[in-house]
């Protein structure tokens, strides 16, 4: 088990990172990975030992426990351990969640109306085939009506709904 110093940790986000006391590169953590009672989160400043892992997005801190008391910010400083800049916030993914920002959804009547179209598309497109099938050929109206009405709702951005 490798021990270190936590450098920086976001609670709301739930991930941070920890630079080891041998001088390896920080390796980030996850708070699914710290081991201790009550609550789940770590301070910056905070010794811990740890476990280190790798994943396609380099390594990663596993068995997570915290060791004792939270170094002051001179202590910190005397170690070389900044604070991490905030990423920006301009609309983009942030670092801390990796997760892009979610696309204004469409106004409720328009879901209503596109909600109606594929509810109705599929009933179509299914008894015009079985009337077509069976050799009615007043069902040829609902089978090109089904098709076209479930092809236009596959031109419509699903994230949106």
């Amino acid at each position: 088990m490798a021990e270190g110093t936590v450098s920086a940790y976001d609670r709301e986000a739930g991930w941070g990172t920890i630079v080891p006391d041998d001088g390896g590169p920080p390796v980030r953590v996850h708070q699914v990975e710290i081991r201790s009672h009550g609550e789940h989160a770590l301070e910056r400043g905070e010794r811990v030992t740890f476990a280190i892992q790798e994943d396609d997005d380099g390594a990663f801190a596993t068995a997570v426990t915290p060791l004792g008391p939270i170094l002051s910010e001179e202590e910190l400083a005397r170690l070389d351990l900044v604070p991490e800049p905030e990423p920006a916030r301009n609309g983009a993914a942030t670092a801390a969640t990796d997760r892009p920002e979610e696309p204004e959804k469409l106004p409720i009547w328009l879901r209503a109306a596109i909600a109606l179209v594929a509810f109705t598309a599929l009933p179509l497109f299914v008894i015009g085939m079985f009337q077509v099938s069976d050799g009615n050929d007043g069902g040829l109206p609902l089978l090109i009506g089904g098709v076209i009405m479930l092809t236009a709702l596959e031109w419509i951005p699903h994230d949106r709904w």
